[in-house]
């Protein structure tokens, strides 16, 4: 029996039970010695019944039920022994409890890092899910185009033609047109979104100086800065006032020069998100893996310029400040025309010299081959937007 033997045991050891068995088998040896005396031998201790008195001796001299002092030692050692095993236990028990508490520690520590590495992962993710998609993006279109289509989207359809929309109700409002009247300019001012279709066709038949789209676009932004121009020419801070002290005729005389304008940005906005529309469509017949990304980022920059447009309209058309509002909607129907002119919209310059291609004049050409390819869609497309 040693300390180790008490430690791979798991518990302490009690000495009692080895003292007891060892003081059984020395008594158990005396008894086997006595037996071979004479059994009527009276004087001996086994049978005068005096076994209990410890006083009782052998030969030796050496008591019969009392251990011997060298038995009591090794009695003592193994008692020794087993105390030591006890307090060894003890240690144990004590560093396992101490070794317990640095793995709770340790554990502790790693269930913090795990949570602060999820934290910045979730933090993160937005920019790289972001630069994940743009990459995905640019693998497909060209980083021009991405680049058209966000300032088109954002400075037009979110920006100037948003400002249009938001603007009118608060404009007729100040001049006291009638709300039937109201509806009618708004449809006037909505109708060549319902042009599209028509003008995309036109795009498709007649290139212009061998494009079938930047023309069309320039020529688009041209009519809509020409809106912005008598905007800021027609409307002065006191205009609105001298046409209802006019009387009811200036007033719509005034009102129907507005809607003119509104529509001129309108026929902006509606040519450069076809032409756009246009455009990546071919990209996304040629590759259909693309998926929607592409109308999404379109759909995303369009809001974006919303958002912004109608946090500040509303302000200032309370306080009056129409005609700023026409200088910020002609700033933003500018915005497209650098990039137009560049030829970020990528396409290739045609010529009279390709099959089925047409001169009309010049600069213009006519696509007779892909009219007599599409003839009925055409004509069915180009009725319907007229109509």
């Amino acid at each position: 029996f040693s300390p180790h033997d008490a430690m791979n045991a798991g518990s302490l050891i009690d000495p009692s039970p080895l003292i007891t068995r060892r003081l059984d088998d020395r008594n158990r040896r005396r008894s086997d010695g006595a037996g071979d005396v004479d059994a009527h031998d009276d004087n001996h201790p086994v049978h005068n019944g005096d076994l209990g008195n410890t006083n009782q001796r052998n030969d030796d001299g050496e008591s019969l039920l009392t251990p011997s002092s060298s038995e009591i030692d090794q009695v003592g050692l193994l008692g020794e022994e087993a105390r030591g095993a006890e307090a060894s236990l003890d240690n144990l028990n004590n560093n396992t409890s101490e070794n317990n508490n640095n793995d709770d520690t340790g554990e502790g520590h790693n269930n913090n890092h795990n949570s602060w590495e999820h934290t910045f992962q979730t933090v993160r993710h937005p920019i790289s899910s972001t630069k994940a998609y743009f990459t995905n993006l640019s693998s497909i279109f060209t980083w021009g185009f991405l680049s058209y289509l966000g300032v088109v989207n954002f400075c037009i359809l979110g920006g100037a033609f948003t400002l249009v929309m938001a603007l009118g109700l608060p404009l007729f409002k100040e001049l006291g047109i009638d709300a039937s009247r109201q509806q009618l300019y708004m449809t006037m001012i909505m109708s060549p979104w319902a042009m599209k279709p028509f003008i995309g066709v036109a795009s498709d038949l007649f290139p212009i100086r061998g494009y079938n789209k930047r023309y069309f676009a320039l020529y688009s932004i041209l009519i809509g800065l020409i809106g912005c121009t008598f905007l800021l020419i027609l409307y002065q801070p006191n205009t609105a006032s001298n046409a209802i002290s006019a009387g009811p005729t200036a007033v719509q005389h005034l009102a129907d020069l507005l809607v003119i304008c509104f529509t001129c940005i309108s026929y902006e906005g509606a040519t450069l998100d076809i032409l756009g529309e246009g455009k990546y469509s071919e990209y996304m017949r040629l590759r259909p893996d693309s998926g929607s990304g592409i109308i999404s980022y379109k759909f995303g920059m369009s809001l974006a310029g919303s958002i912004i447009t109608q946090m500040y309209v509303g302000p200032l058309s309370d306080m009056g400040y129409f005609h700023t509002l026409f200088w910020i909607a002609s700033g933003l129907a500018l915005a497209p025309f650098f990039p137009t002119l560049m030829g970020w919209i990528p396409e290739k310059k045609r010529s009279s010299q390709e099959p089925g291609m047409t001169k009309l004049c010049p600069g213009f050409l006519f696509d007779r081959g892909m009219f007599l390819r599409k003839r009925t869609p055409f004509i069915v497309i180009t009725l319907s937007g007229l109509a």
